[in-house]
């Protein structure tokens, strides 16, 4: 990414640094701040990085994962878009999970699609940890409920759902019978959350993916996937800014370490 590196090598102008950071996803208000600091800073990289990096840390709170615990007996379901790396991330977090010496179970409650199924098996079977599945087309608040007490003497459950398109109302209505069946088992747990998979890909697109899931359920963090050299980490500002939810993971490879914390800090070397 590297917008700075870009612009002094490049000795672009202002409207050409304009359609670099539009083009990677930064909203309108956040490339007015950029700008109006290389404006103000006509020094040298390192200088007007530091400036708009020390601005941003001022304005934003970064809201951590907070870790996992022993005593915190704890379900997390995971939602997100078709194609956003939901099940990879499943395979990654149970991976972390049991380095944190707990043991996870998984819930496929993806009773719609066989393939999905096979794909969270081929990880409970990689980390040995139990699955509970339910029967093809089964209702998939009726799977969570019996896997939860099929379950019990697991420290974390982890609730994979279908992949869905935020604005198809009926798959959503689903989720959001999903979340209540698993509210009404609340007093089996310390602590229940609700994880969104984002496509780092996606830019400022997942502002309406975001605010369609929001409608259904209370989401307690958001996973961003698929980073690399090509994300477009400029939307993530605006995603900061405009929700009251922590980014708590990203994950940027395929392999099953490839999954870290999100430090707002690191995030915004990587973006300047």
């Amino acid at each position: 990414m590297f917008f700075l590196k870009k612009i002094f090598q490049k000795n672009l102008n202002i409207d050409e640094i304009e359609d670099l950071l539009f083009d990677n996803g930064v909203e309108p208000k956040f490339a007015d701040l950029i700008i109006s600091k290389i404006k103000e800073n006509k020094s040298q990289e390192e200088d007007i990085k530091k400036v708009i990096k020390d601005e941003l840390l001022t304005k934003f709170k970064e809201k951590k994962f907070g870790g996992f615990s022993p005593q915190n007996k704890s379900l997390y379901i995971i939602a997100g878009n078709n194609g956003s790396g939901k099940t990879t991330f499943i395979g990654k977090f149970i991976n972390l999970i049991q380095k944190n010496g707990l043991k996870p179970a998984v819930i496929a409650a993806d009773t719609f699609r066989a393939a999905a199924i096979d794909q969270l098996e081929h990880f409970t079977n990689q980390f040995e940890v139990p699955i509970h599945k339910g029967n093809n087309m089964e209702d998939p608040s009726a799977v969570i409920f019996q896997g939860i007490d099929n379950l019990k003497e697991s420290d974390v459950i982890i609730v994979d759902t279908s992949g869905r398109q935020h604005n198809n109302k009926n798959l959503m209505a689903e989720l959001k019978k999903i979340s209540d069946i698993v509210s009404k088992k609340s007093d089996q747990f310390n602590l229940i959350r609700a994880f969104l998979t984002l496509d780092a890909n996606t830019g400022l697109a997942s502002k309406h993916i975001i605010e369609g899931f929001q409608e259904y359920i209370t989401l307690d963090g958001i996973i961003l996937n698929k980073v690399d050299s090509n994300a477009k980490y400029g939307a993530l500002l605006t995603i900061i800014n405009d929700f009251d939810i922590p980014v708590v993971f990203e994950g940027y490879g395929e392999g099953m370490n490839d999954l870290r914390e999100f430090q707002f800090e690191g995030y915004l070397d990587r973006l300047l």
